[in-house]
């Protein structure tokens, strides 16, 4: 035994103190009393006790049962709420003030949660894909270099076949987001009906678009979901463009020439493995629904018989 051999040497003064601490990995002041337990208990004094509680004994600030079963029964009640949704309807419910690494403690321990047989309920998200181009598109603005740089990217994304058109602005407004209707519509491929937006450009957003013959549907505050094909193109515009092929020090003017050439890729080359794309392009897609909508012309059966008129 590695320690009862060095400790031994270290009564018989063979090695020095610091030594034994360097063997054992421990300061310098933990051999000392190593060494005073060694020589009152023996070996079993260099056994490593079990950390915790022992058993027959509880912790001195353990909760008590009756809250224990309070915070149980607020998980069951709302499955869907984390440690600190738990902790702060505590506090604000049952006047009880509770860390929220407790509640999770106490969930784990009693296996309400957080255990190999607990299985959150995930509810499965509704896919969906529109039949025709033009029946919705989500439009948003994002900020692609953080809001440390006023440039701002307004696009929007058709619900059907995931075309998209975008412009770089400096300020997100209603007269911006205006602006940017009026190019939508001239360079999009084919009639809009509808927008969907953030319940952030106000009145004036809505009746210009009113003028025009596009409804406005705003999402229900803190839903982000409801917009998720915009998000998520986000996300893709930001990872293979602009963190890829801009810098933070780009004109805006460079900026927005590159962005006309990627959003072009995007809409002509880039293939969507995402719902209701099969793999195509946006412009394939487009081009397929249209295709498929055109009426079947069956020509008239004609013989080559020749006819014979009388005079």
């Amino acid at each position: 035994m590695l320690k009862k051999n060095v400790l031994d040497k270290f009564i018989a003064r063979d090695i020095s103190r610091k030594d034994v601490a360097t063997l054992l990995g421990m300061h310098k002041n933990a051999v000392s009393r190593l060494k005073t337990n060694y020589i009152v208990y023996g070996v079993g004094a260099l056994v490593p006790a079990k950390p915790g509680p022992k058993e027959g004994s509880l912790a001195v600030n353990r909760t008590s049962e009756e809250i224990e079963d309070v915070v149980i029964g607020l998980a069951l009640q709302h499955p869907f709420w984390g440690p600190d949704a738990l902790a702060d309807e505590l506090l604000e419910v049952h006047g009880i003030k509770m860390n929220q690494s407790t509640v999770w403690r106490i969930l784990g321990r009693t296996g309400t949660r957080y255990t190999r047989k607990y299985k959150r309920e995930k509810k499965d998200p509704k896919l969906y894909c529109l039949d025709k181009p033009g029946i919705e598109l989500q439009m948003d603005g994002c900020y692609p270099f953080g809001r440390q740089r006023k440039l701002v990217e307004f696009d929007a994304i058709d619900d059907c076949s995931r075309y998209v058109y975008a412009r770089i602005y400096n300020r997100e407004d209603a007269d911006s987001a205006i602006d940017f209707v009026s190019h939508l519509v001239k360079n999009i491929p084919f009639r809009i009906e509808r927008i969907r937006v953030d319940n952030r450009y106000g009145k004036k957003f809505k009746e210009y678009c009113g003028s025009i013959g596009i409804e406005v549907i705003a999402n229900d505050p803190y839903t982000p979901e409801q917009n998720g094909k915009i998000e998520r193109f986000h996300r893709t515009v930001k990872r293979e463009f602009y963190w890829r092929r801009c810098g933070f020090h780009d004109s805006d003017e460079y900026i927005a020439y590159k962005l006309s050439l990627w959003v072009g890729y995007y809409n002509t080359r880039r293939r969507h493995s995402g719902y209701g794309m099969n793999k195509m392009t946006p412009s394939q897609k487009i081009y397929q629904i249209y295709i498929n909508s055109l009426p079947l012309f069956y020509p008239q059966k004609v013989t080559s018989t020749l006819q014979q008129y009388s005079a």
